[in-house]
């Protein structure tokens, strides 16, 4: 390949990496998509919504917690106990992507106590997490 060969390419390439850099062809060198028209806030209010209403979100249900030394998790065995810092009957907190939301009580579901709940008794506001 001679100088002005590789001068040539060199061109071809620095066109095709701008017009790939602000969005003129996509990688195959074709012309993207045209991206929809953006929605009014009136669109995006309801839209918006449900969209969001249907995203999943992480709920952990916490009885209670304890700091322990790792001598004492590695020596556990079947049967071990270990005390949390609740009592019987407080409220467990229900939480949601590790923030505090409500508090309840853990209820049967059944009559055979085969499957639990949680009954919400207080729902936490924003400011007080």
């Amino acid at each position: 390949m001679n100088s002005k060969d590789t001068l040539e390419t060199k061109s071809k390439l620095d066109r095709v990496s701008e017009s790939i850099m602000i969005g003129q062809v996509s990688a195959e060198g074709e012309q993207p998509e045209k991206s929809p028209a953006p929605l009014d806030a009136d669109e995006w209010g309801g839209r918006g919504r449900d969209a969001v209403m249907r995203i999943p979100v992480s709920v952990q249900i916490v009885i209670g917690s304890v700091r322990m030394p790792i001598s004492k998790i590695v020596g556990l065995t079947r049967g071990s106990i270990i005390p949390l810092d609740r009592k019987v009957g407080d409220l467990v907190d229900v939480v949601v992507n590790d923030r505090t939301v409500a508090r309840g009580e853990v209820v049967a579901l059944d009559e055979d106590a085969e499957q639990f709940a949680i009954a919400v008794r207080e729902v936490i506001s924003t400011g007080d997490t």
